[in-house]
């Protein structure tokens, strides 16, 4: 039986949410690992944002909106998605900063291999470039570990990264018990709730030297702070006549309250008892 994690630290933890041009811009200038949607990115962005961002270091997670889509009840469009993880890889010199996320159903195994099975050269492409591509296991007939070694089959290498979704309705930590590989992103959450503890417990349990990562919207219950932050900019911008006090505000609060920020332990040594 899986033990119990009182923390983690992650090996990267992306700030998602981060698209507009106003908090992208405060992101990038207090380095943090950002988080954006291909969809949402405009052209400026995707050639000279973020591309001299990696360039520099930086570390960009580019999601392809699918849940969003899926929540909303629309289609995907893939060519443009595709678009923009072509260009972003194209513009810099560090592919290797990047990590994408492969096309997907939400929710629905067979839809996903499926669209694996169609774009299956555009993703050995980006791996080849150098890119990290992230492969989210959707829940289905096979278990996690099954889809994986079915998409290391599809792909035709290993150099994809498992994309585990954080809710458990979505994988089970029997499921996660399934998987043997050396990177891991978590899809949507960055704080552990108790679900995903179990979870990481068994994704540690058989891959205790592998990669982790994760993902979540690090703007959207920061809204207030943000909005109380703002006023105390607005005389203060004349100074800065490049910044608008949008991008001061998610600065300065982002000096606070970064995932970087965040308290962080080890884990117990009793974790795996």
């Amino acid at each position: 039986m899986w033990g119990y994690l009182v923390d983690h630290n992650w090996h990267i933890a992306f700030h998602s949410g981060m698209s507009s041009k106003s908090d992208l811009r405060a992101a990038v200038e207090e380095r943090a690992p950002v988080g954006v949607v291909a969809t949402l990115l405009n052209l400026s962005q995707q050639i000279l944002v973020l591309p001299r961002y990696l360039d520099g270091g930086g570390a960009v997670f580019i999601d392809s909106g699918a849940f969003t889509a899926f929540q909303k009840g629309v289609e995907v469009d893939w060519a443009k998605v595709f678009s923009v993880y072509d260009t972003v890889l194209g513009h810099t010199e560090r592919p290797e900063g990047v990590s994408i996320v492969a096309p997907d159903v939400i929710g629905d195994q067979a839809a996903s291999l499926a669209l694996w099975a169609e774009h299956a050269e555009k993703v050995q492409i980006w791996a080849q470039a150098g890119a990290r591509v992230i492969v989210p296991l959707q829940r289905g007939g096979l278990s996690a570990g099954q889809m994986l070694d079915r998409a290391v089959r599809i792909f035709g290498t290993d150099r994809i990264c498992a994309g585990i979704p954080s809710n458990l309705e979505a994988m089970s930590p029997e499921d996660c018990s399934t998987l043997r590989h050396h990177d891991f992103h978590i899809l949507g959450r960055v704080r552990l709730t108790s679900e995903l503890r179990l979870k990481l417990c068994a994704l540690l349990q058989n891959n205790p030297a592998a990669q982790y990562t994760a993902d979540a919207n690090w703007l959207r219950s920061r809204i207030r702070q943000i909005s109380g932050a703002a006023p105390a900019f607005r005389e203060a911008g004349r100074h800065w006549p490049l910044d608008s006090t949008r991008t001061r505000a998610v600065r300065e609060v982002l000096r606070c309250e970064a995932y970087s920020q965040l308290k962080k332990s080890t884990f117990p040594s009793q974790a795996f008892a």
